[in-house]
């Protein structure tokens, strides 16, 4: 299966329950410091796996292809974050998150996901788009024990054999605000309902993984997106569990719902690197 990269679009404190809560916020207004921007230089879907089938002699075997070597979901995301095809210096993708201002101290802030131009080179020099982009809410948390900023929600998601888990970003992280968000995949889009990012706060230089973007995608939407798939064309639902056609029908916690419809909570990791603008 080929994918190319995604493109990246409260005043409360820590509850008892894991994840913490946030409300809108309401700013002052009387400060205006520099935006920092982080661009996503990994972005890796953790849950739910996608299964493509493979002819074998008389049998179809179902194969994960979620993190297959070359042809995998994952590293065609990989390849393509760190593709510069026409060797101009800049990467051909570049997703950012843009915070107006970064704020580690508890005090709200506002944080844009958008596309941008990067530089190859270090120190990462990019350039936000312009394009209109939903604003998001966000503030950072100091967490002890088992509260997260952002978690999988409880019976979404399934055990995959020698996995990678989905992140539960702790400690000193960051939550936003719930928006929908398109993501595109080549020639592919993805819409994803009540996305939400959570992450440690990120470093002012270098990187900082254990992202989390969370997200829902309809089983309705799922039936009408084509991939393409071996050099055919199947439908994204075909290849997610429990799907319409899908060769991996049970799965325990493979079809989820949401505001009565069915469909997949997609979990992806992400890096942040910092970026300079």
């Amino acid at each position: 299966m080929r994918s190319a990269a995604v493109l990246l679009a409260l005043f409360a404190s820590p509850v008892l329950a894991t994840e913490v809560s946030l409300d809108l916020l309401h700013f002052d207004g009387f400060e205006a410091p520099a935006p920092s921007a982080f661009r996503l230089g990994a972005l890796l879907l953790r849950d739910p796996h996608v299964f493509v089938p493979v002819p074998l002699g008389p049998v179809t075997l179902c194969a994960d292809a979620t993190d297959l070597a070359d042809v995998g979901l994952n590293p065609q995301i990989a390849a393509s974050l760190a593709a510069d095809a026409n060797t101009d210096g800049r990467y051909d993708t570049s997703p950012l998150l843009v915070f107006d201002p970064l704020r580690g101290d508890g005090a709200p802030g506002h944080v844009v996901s958008r596309s941008g131009d990067c530089s190859v080179a270090t120190p990462l020099q990019c350039t936000p788009d312009t394009l209109a982009a939903a604003t998001r809410s966000y503030r950072a948390f100091t967490l002890t024990g088992s509260d997260r900023c952002l978690e999988p929600l409880a019976g979404t998601t399934s055990t995959w054999s020698g996995a990678a888990a989905v992140p539960q970003p702790g400690g000193h992280c960051y939550a936003t605000t719930a928006a929908d968000l398109v993501l595109s995949a080549g020639a592919v889009t993805i819409p994803l309902f009540d996305t939400a990012f959570g992450a440690p706060v990120p470093a002012s230089t270098g990187s900082t993984g254990g992202g989390l973007l969370r997200g829902f995608l309809r089983a309705t939407d799922a039936a009408t997106i084509t991939v393409p798939v071996n050099g055919s064309t199947m439908t994204l639902a075909s290849l997610l569990p429990g799907g319409a056609g899908s060769c991996r029908a049970n799965v325990v916690g493979g079809v989820d719902t949401w505001n009565g419809e069915s469909g997949w909570w997609f979990y992806f990791e992400f890096r942040q690197d910092a970026a300079t603008l």
